[in-house]
C-alpha cells in the first residue's frame, strides 16, 4: 500500500519552513508555519519508516512437480522434450553443486538439442554421472 503523501508533504514542509524564516520575529506567523513544517516532516518520516520496516512477503512455495512424469514425457517428446531435459539437468546442477551456473544461450541449447539421439543420450548420461559424482 502506497501512502498518499507523495510530493505534497515535502512541498508543504518546504513552503512552511520558508514562511517561518520569512516571518522572522513575527510569532503570529512563524509559530504556526513552524508547526506545519514539523508536522509535514513528521509525516515524511513516518512514510519512510513504514516503507523501510515493512516486512517483505516471502516467496511462494514452488508448485509440486512430478519430475518423473515430466522427464518421461520429455524423453518421449522431440525437440521440446530435449529442452525440458536440458533445463532440468541445469536446475539439478544449480541445486546440488553450482548455484551460480549461468543460463544457457540459445546457441548452446540449439547445439545440444540438435545432437543425434545416441549422442543426446550420451550427453545426458555424462551430465547425470557428473552430478552423481559431485553430490
Amino acid at each position: 500500500m502506497r501512502l498518499p503523501f507523495g510530493w505534497f508533504a515535502p512541498a508543504v514542509a518546504i513552503a512552511a519552513t520558508g514562511i517561518a524564516v520569512w516571518a522572522g520575529s513575527d510569532l503570529r506567523i512563524a509559530v504556526p508555519a513552524t508547526a506545519i513544517a514539523v508536522t509535514a516532516a513528521g509525516f515524511l518520516l513516518a512514510e519512510v519508516a513504514l516503507r523501510t520496516f515493512r516486512p517483505r512477503p516471502s516467496a511462494p512455495a514452488p508448485p509440486s512437480v512430478d519430475v518423473k512424469a515430466n522427464l518421461g514425457r520429455a524423453f518421449r517428446s522431440s525437440r521440446f522434450g530435449r529442452v525440458e531435459i536440458l533445463v532440468t539437468l541445469d536446475r539439478v546442477e544449480r541445486i546440488l553443486k553450482n548455484p551460480g551456473l549461468p543460463g544457457r544461450s540459445l546457441e548452446e541449447i540449439e547445439s545440444v538439442v540438435r545432437l543425434p539421439p545416441a549422442d543426446f543420450r550420451a550427453y545426458v548420461r555424462r551430465r547425470l554421472s557428473d552430478l552423481e559424482h559431485e553430490a
